[in-house]
């Protein structure tokens, strides 16, 4: 069985690794997931059930993630030497070791912002596979050997097989439509250099104040907020997102999951992000804000629109799959 090596660092990057995982079974590929010590991260692996091995620490500091970075390469290494190749979204550490080996990687990605992580892995790749919703010559500063592209956004991998369970709000002692979903920014991102935590509280007291119950999801335990529901244990972000009046966040990933499942989504990320583009171009109920004046513009408009179908869109699964396989063998 052919065996790829998936370096989760986030719960998004989780999911796809848990779908890979599951679809790659069927078609004879293992899909080996490292992952390291993140809120949430190992929750949603065991949310969906899949094989994982945890690691390491996140670093906030630049000279944490250096030395946290390479402390793990050593622990990836041993990863790594049982595996064909990388099929994962850009891990420097996982990069560099499978690069080390003399082994192919394949890398998926939609941030192209993120310039820190895609310079130390892209060039790296064999192969690149990315929405097409963000042009080519994003990638050019990355010099990546082959860009493979697909209608859709990854998020569609899981959201595609989504089946609702309200219990599970329940169960959170939440209601349908009576509560708003926050996710915070990511604030100690590499490429992250704003902050924007006060206009994130300023959007809290808002939702609070037009009687909606907010339910936070921190990336970090300093993004708790007193007065609200905290959860600092994973439960199922979509069901949150379903059965929500809307999902706020400072990054994307639950602002497009939200979307695509047809409910109103506000991202107030600062930077430019083509998915956003993307997802309003296809009529997804998604809203973008940069500034206090224009966010709680977007906050009216979103609860005015209520929630829509979701796009049908195309599922990246099998072409990531292929893709990869295709590469052992060329």
């Amino acid at each position: 069985m052919t065996r790829f090596l998936f370096d989760a660092l986030t719960p998004k990057q989780a999911r796809i690794a848990a779908v890979l995982f599951q679809e790659g079974a069927r078609r004879g590929v293992e899909v080996a997931i490292a992952c390291r010590e993140y809120m949430h991260l190992a929750d949603m692996l065991r949310i969906y059930g899949v094989p994982h091995n945890c690691f390491g620490r996140y670093g906030a500091t630049p000279y944490e993630k250096l030395v946290f970075g390479i402390e793990r390469q050593r622990q990836l290494a041993e990863v790594a030497k049982e595996v064909d190749g990388m099929l994962s979204f850009p891990s420097p550490d996982a990069a560099r070791v499978v690069f080390g080996l003399g082994k192919p990687i394949v890398i998926l990605n939609d941030t192209p912002h993120a310039t820190h992580v895609n310079r130390l892995t892209l060039p790296l790749s064999e192969v690149l596979i990315a929405p097409s919703a963000i042009p080519r010559d994003a990638w050019a500063a990355y010099c990546p050997k082959r860009v493979v592209e697909f209608n859709s956004v990854f998020e569609y991998m899981w959201i595609s097989r989504f089946v609702p369970d309200e219990e599970v709000i329940r169960r959170l002692g939440l209601r349908r439509g009576e509560y708003v979903v926050f996710r915070p920014e990511e604030v100690h991102a590499s490429y992250y250099r704003w902050d924007f935590a006060k206009l994130r509280l300023r959007l809290v007291e808002e939702f609070l104040k037009r009687g909606y119950v907010v339910v936070n999801v921190p990336r970090y335990p300093d993004q708790i907020i007193d007065g609200v529901v905290n959860l600092t244990e994973a439960v199922d972000h979509l069901q949150l997102a379903y059965f929500s009046a809307g999902v706020v966040t400072g990054g994307a990933t639950m602002a497009t999951e939200a979307a695509l499942l047809g409910v109103p989504a506000l991202s107030y990320f600062p930077g430019d992000y083509y998915i956003d583009a993307y997802l309003q171009k296809i009529g997804a109920p998604f809203f973008r804000c940069r500034d206090l004046e224009g966010c709680l513009a977007a906050v009216g408009e979103m609860l005015k629109m209520g929630r829509r179908g979701g796009p049908k869109l195309e599922d990246p699964t099998a072409l990531i799959l292929e893709t990869a396989l295709g590469v052992l063998t060329r």
